[in-house]
């Protein structure tokens, strides 16, 4: 199936080239596929100093910060495109497996996928199947949190929060519109939930990146105080999808999603219902 790579970056291609492109020379995905999108044309300047020409496809200036680089990438690609949505720092990627009891997570266990065509064309074949327009996978490596693959919840299709640091959409340039920084990609989980009646996360599979803690990045351009503002600003337009999370310690406002069809948090695996109109 065919797809193309976005990964925005700002001050970091030495993270970007020992991390996310050297991933994907691992897995022997072809430079044309990858295009990286820098806030202005100094970035462009700089990363062109520093990359290997043959290790992408096309440096592209967007717009500075979250919102705007989110938005100018969505809007970039044709509706419909299938997108890779990659952060700059991703490392490694990985599956979850149990050689037991999958219902025993003392049993799981990370490994690195084998193959990323393989697991992308995975992933949009059933979106494309299904109707869910956007994919991700969970948001933290850590196998006893996760579903190993032999486990037959490992994918759900109810309201889940997808990450923005690794995960594919069909482009719908409606849903794609962001109106915040910070937690921008729980605004698309939910506007591509609302849009379609469900997305799609892969319990099984997730990747090494650590937002808040290397240098650069999110850090310079959503502080603490942006972050709070965008949670509290989704849970106002969003109250029966969004609340805090008071089980989170963090500096942050931690917010978690609720499911429309269950009206709770969601746990389980939920039903396709039909579609509703995304809210601007």
């Amino acid at each position: 199936m065919d797809y193309v790579i976005a990964i925005p970056s700002y001050k970091r291609h030495d993270v970007l080239k020992k991390k996310t492109l050297a991933m994907l020379k691992r897995y022997k995905i072809p430079a044309n596929k990858i295009n990286i999108f820098l806030a202005n044309k100094k970035e462009h300047d700089d990363y062109t100093k520093e990359l290997e020409h043959k290790t992408y496809n096309k440096l592209i200036v967007g717009k500075p910060g979250i919102k705007g680089i989110r938005n100018f990438m969505s809007q970039h690609f044709n509706e419909g495109q299938h997108i890779v949505y990659l952060d700059d720092d991703i490392g490694k990627i990985w599956e979850c497996n149990n050689d037991g009891d999958p219902n025993d997570k003392k049993g799981n266990k990370l490994t690195e996928i084998k193959s990323f065509s393989s697991f992308v064309n995975k992933a949009f074949k059933l979106s494309k199947k299904i109707g869910y327009r956007n994919w991700s996978v969970y948001p933290r490596d850590n196998p006893f949190f996760m579903k190993a693959t032999q486990h037959t919840n490992h994918v759900t299709t109810d309201l889940r929060f997808l990450m923005g640091g690794f995960h594919g959409v069909i482009n719908c340039k409606k849903a794609e519109v962001r109106t915040i920084g910070d937690k921008e990609d729980y605004e698309r989980t939910i506007k591509y939930y609302l849009n379609d009646g469900g997305v799609i996360r892969f319990n099984n599979i997730s990747c090494y990146t650590r937002v808040y803690k290397a240098q650069g990045g999110l850090q310079e351009t959503a502080r603490i105080k942006e972050s709070n503002k965008s949670s509290k600003a989704l849970i106002k337009k969003y109250p029966s999808l969004v609340s805090i999370n008071h089980a989170r310690n963090s500096p942050f406002v931690e917010i978690k999603l609720r499911d429309l069809k269950s009206g709770t948090k969601t746990k389980k695996s939920g039903k396709k219902s039909g579609k509703k109109s995304v809210k601007k």
